[in-house]
């Protein structure tokens, strides 16, 4: 990492496409259900690598000066798509999507306090959480411990 020791918030932002919001649609009460098309893995995916790319570019840092990314996947496959994409190492991205499916706005908060009780962390360590979400919403926290 950067060697900076001041953890806190670094940066964050939030953004819209509000054109995309029609690749996730709902049916109506009382037999709803969620409904995903098809480009919306790869919109995902592209928002969540903008997002890192916005964040790192914003702060003068590159990928390698990160040391974890947890991201608000929605599904694995869209970071399954955001991994064939970057370099960063498959170790450094944690996720518990496969434990718990998706928590929605509670998945990067509950991840992170996952791997900070497993002692998984050290002072200093930079952070990347990108996010997707219906809507569309996208966004990222950069912070250090």
């Amino acid at each position: 990492h950067t060697g900076n020791s001041n953890s806190g918030i670094i940066d964050s932002f939030l953004q819209d496409e509000g054109d995309l919001a029609g690749i996730i649609v709902t049916g109506p009460p009382p037999n709803s259900y969620v409904k995903s098309y098809p480009e919306l893995v790869t919109n995902a995916a592209d928002l969540t690598l903008k997002a890192m790319d916005k964040l790192l570019e914003k702060n003068g840092l590159t990928i390698d000066d990160v040391d974890w990314v947890v991201p608000h996947p929605g599904t694995d496959v869209v970071v399954q798509d955001v991994l064939k994409r970057t370099r960063f190492p498959k170790e450094k991205i944690l996720m518990n999507f496969d434990k718990v499916g998706n928590t929605s706005a509670a998945s990067i908060p509950i991840v992170l306090s996952e791997y900070y009780y497993k002692g998984k962390f050290k002072k200093g360590d930079l952070f990347l959480t990108p996010a997707v979400g219906g809507g569309f919403y996208w966004g990222g926290l950069l912070f250090r411990l």
